[in-house]
């Protein structure tokens, strides 16, 4: 029986998990994510909370240090003018009078209300004495005489070989302080003999023996040693014995360093407490109470005040420390609340996600303030737009592993990065889109080093990178450089724009490429050179052949330069014909250079030499003279194209230049067909548009260059004058076997007929091709089929282009 009550319970047990079993499956998901976002909201308030703490902490430390600051300069400039009293004394010959005192120390103190008097303490011997009683009691000073402290209260002094009483004072002539010995009381003596022996302003915190309205202690009285003109104060023994007396300034610490506050416009954020220096007569903190506190509440003890968030710091007044102690303002900005912690832990329940979004903002501020911080000690070695390291502390990187090149003999790598098509959204979308895509693409380069590695921004798109040593150098740089080229042509997001660059990467490893500074960063630009000369979006390792490669471009730049000076260039001509009628129409001028060892050297392998190194200009300039020149004596109806290169574009003598051509050939302007490609309508778009407007003022006609081949965009049609459209090769090369490149001319012809311009295909080899560009309704026809560029003494301009000569075969 009681087997039997044993497996019913057992059969009960089972059967009851089986049934909850599936209902913990059902709402497994669900109970995850409740555990996993209310794990993730409480870590999330806890780390906001500390960063918000950390936040808090370090801008009220430096609004904490920019308050002491101000009130350190303030009682500097107090200072400054008890000092400019004893320049008084030690200047002049005679002595200084009463009534000179006074009147010079009202104006120094003026509107200056800290100071509550001043003081000058004459050095007066035995046999002086009765003098300066006297002298005083002339001056208005009745009942003057020479007192000490006794006791409490002050009798006349006893005769002694050395007194400093009061003499001067900027107190009513009635006032006790007159006469007061400050040697017979032991503080005020200890500080005057502080002061004589150091040649330094000294200060103590005292009480006053004549209390004012208001006034409570402290007070802290400031000596300036005063010494005699001309004499000597090299050693103590020389200060003591040439010592003629002091000025004495009182200042009233709490009513100055509010003054100080109010005209400086003081932080209501922070509180400033000002504590006493530290003597033995301070038994324990909890009984130091401040002398002054910007706070509205009771002041609090300094040890009330450590237990809290606080900035410690000092006031120096003359060679004394007075302690300052900052806390935030009760309820003001710099007190740390946690309400955004508390926020966070609420959304976090609600929507896990939302946690994941704020840490995220939440670590970027952080982080952004840390960088800040840094830019500020680092600027002088850091990218202002980027935060990167800049090109002096890249070069002063590199100096110091070439020294330890030497010492440890590990290599490391130069990587020379160019940002390839970046110019084209400078020009596009404008330097605010560059700026940004600039600081994108340095996060992503950040992305892709290690913590030891130097990624630097020389300037520009200019980056550059030094690869610390790696087990093998060699394929370290070259896998570093493929994960940057691909990151890099991944799209980046601007603000309304999707842009795709790339980059191209010149590599030199050291010592293998060189063992200096020079020599690494020539070899880097070699290999990055020719990177971009490859097509770009791609990287390449230094070889000796790149060095011969240079040396031979560098041969070629100082032929072109003899060339153009000595006239070895030339100028052909290839002729287009009417697309119906086939009769020539005029000539494109081309330009070849017949090297004097080369030979004739066509234009593919200079023109951008030419552009690269500004030689173009003066090129361009000789192509366009000879080809006025040479027009000017052709038929009438036969006209000349000459192209022009954007580099010539910003000369801004183009325009006269054109004009001079013109003048001097005696060639009628609408005979000149000057052809522009699009890259010359992305930069300076207003100038640009101006100066052909001045062209077509002339006569001169206007055509678009290789139409197809760069941006194409159809508002260059519209917002310049163009009278013609040159449609590139390549889509007549494709024309006869791909039916897209014959509807894309055909689209392009009915463009050109609605806005009254002419098309000319360029390229045309072949019969089939030029029969099918008549069809599509093509204006102007240039080609192999109508005759090659040739020298002007060979062109027959009698002979008329015979069909049996239109075929480049």
């Amino acid at each position: 029986m009681g087997d039997r009550d044993q497996n019913d319970q057992d059969r009960r047990r089972k059967t009851g998990w089986w049934r909850a079993a599936p209902l913990l499956g059902l709402y497994r998901p669900a109970l995850v994510a409740v555990a996993v976002g209310l794990l993730f909201s409480i870590v999330g308030a806890a780390a906001v909370a500390r960063w918000e703490d950390r936040v808090n902490r370090i801008e009220f430390e430096n609004a904490a240090e920019t308050e002491a600051i101000v009130m350190q300069n303030g009682m500097g400039e107090y200072i400054s003018r008890l000092v400019a009293l004893r320049t008084l004394f030690e200047s002049t010959n005679d002595e200084v009078t009463r009534s000179e005192f006074e009147t010079f120390s009202a104006r120094l103190f003026e509107r200056h209300p800290g100071m509550l008097r001043i003081a000058w303490l004459p050095r007066v011997n035995r046999k002086e004495r009765s003098e300066y009683e006297t002298a005083a009691i002339t001056d208005g000073v009745s009942g003057y005489r020479i007192k000490s402290l006794q006791g409490e209260s002050f009798a006349t002094a006893p005769q002694s070989d050395e007194y400093f009483p009061v003499f001067y004072s900027t107190q009513p002539k009635t006032s006790p302080v007159y006469g007061m010995d400050y040697t017979s009381v032991p503080e005020r003596r200890t500080v005057l003999e502080r002061a004589r022996d150091s040649d330094k302003v000294a200060a103590i915190r005292t009480r006053l023996f004549e209390p004012y309205n208001g006034g409570r202690m402290p007070d802290v009285l400031v000596a300036v040693p005063v010494y005699a003109k001309g004499t000597s104060r090299e050693t103590v023994a020389d200060r003591r014995r040439n010592l003629a007396g002091f000025v004495v300034g009182i200042f009233d610490l709490p009513l100055l360093i509010q003054a100080i506050r109010v005209t400086t416009g003081a932080s209501p954020a922070v509180s400033m407490n000002v504590y006493p220096p530290f003597t033995a007569q301070i038994v324990s903190l909890e009984q130091m109470l401040p002398d002054y506190s910007s706070a509205a509440t009771v002041p609090q003890s300094m040890r009330d005040v450590a237990r809290a968030l606080h900035w410690s710091g000092s006031l120096r007044i003359g060679d004394t420390d007075w302690q300052v102690r900052a806390v935030p303002t009760a309820g003001g900005p710099l007190e740390t609340t946690y309400d955004r912690a508390g926020a966070v832990l609420v959304v976090g329940m609600l929507l896990t996600l939302s946690l994941s979004t704020y840490l995220m903002l939440a670590s970027r501020n952080s982080r952004r303030l840390s960088l800040a911080n840094r830019r500020v000690l680092e600027l002088a070695q850091t990218d202002i737009l980027t935060g990167l390291p800049n090109r002096a502390f890249f070069l002063t990187r590199l100096d110091e592993m070439n020294s330890q090149l030497g010492v440890r003999g590990l290599p490391f790598a130069i990587l020379m990065l160019d940002l390839d098509r970046f110019k084209n959204v400078n020009d596009s979308l404008g330097h605010g889109a560059g700026d940004a895509l600039l600081r994108q693409v340095a996060e992503r380069l950040k992305s892709t080093v290690r913590a030891n590695d130097v990624l630097a921004r020389l300037g520009g798109d200019e980056f550059a990178i030094i690869q610390e040593a790696g087990s093998d150098q060699r394929a370290c740089s070259t896998e570093l450089a493929a994960r940057i080229a691909k990151l890099l042509t991944e799209p980046f997001l601007l603000p309304g724009h999707r842009v795709e660059i790339g980059t191209s990467i010149g590599i030199a490893i050291a010592p293998d490429h060189g063992s200096d500074q020079e020599q690494l960063l020539k070899k880097a630009d070699l290999a990055l050179y020719r990177s971009k000369s490859a097509g770009r979006n791609c990287f390449t390792i230094y070889d000796e052949a790149m060095s011969a490669e240079l040396e031979a471009r560098n041969t070629l730049e100082g032929d072109l330069r003899d060339a153009i000076a000595q006239c070895q260039l030339e100028v052909h001509y290839q002729p287009f014909i009417d697309a119906l009628s086939g009769a020539r129409r005029g000539f494109e001028a081309l330009v070849r250079w017949r090297h004097p060892t080369r030979g004739l050297i066509p234009p593919d392998q200079f023109i951008s030499l030419a552009e690269e190194t500004g030689l173009i200009v003066p090129l361009g300039e000789f192509v366009l003279r000879r080809a006025c020149a040479d027009a000017a004596n052709w038929p009438a109806d036969l006209a000349v194209a000459v192209n022009l290169s954007p580099i010539q574009f910003k000369e801004a003598e183009l325009f006269e230049m054109i004009c001079a051509a013109l003048t001097d050939s005696g060639l009628s302007p609408q005979r000149l067909e000057i052809e522009i490609t699009e890259s010359v309508l992305l930069e300076r778009g207003s100038e640009n548009l101006a100066f052909m407007q001045r062209l077509k003022q002339l006569g001169i006609e206007l055509a678009l260059d290789d139409f197809g081949t760069g941006y194409s965009s159809l508002s260059y049609l519209t917002a310049f004058p163009f009278d013609k459209i040159k449609i590139d090769k390549s889509f007549i090369r494709n024309l006869t076997h791909q039916p897209r490149s014959s509807a894309i001319i055909s689209s392009i012809v009915t463009l050109a007929r609605g806005l009254d311009m002419s098309v000319t295909a360029e390229g045309v080899e072949t019969r089939e091709e030029y029969e099918r560009l008549k069809a599509l309704g093509v204006n102007f026809a240039q080609g192999y089929l109508f005759g090659r560029p040739q020298p002007i003494e060979r062109i027959l301009f009698d002979a008329p282009v015979k069909p049996s000569r239109r075929d480049a075969a």
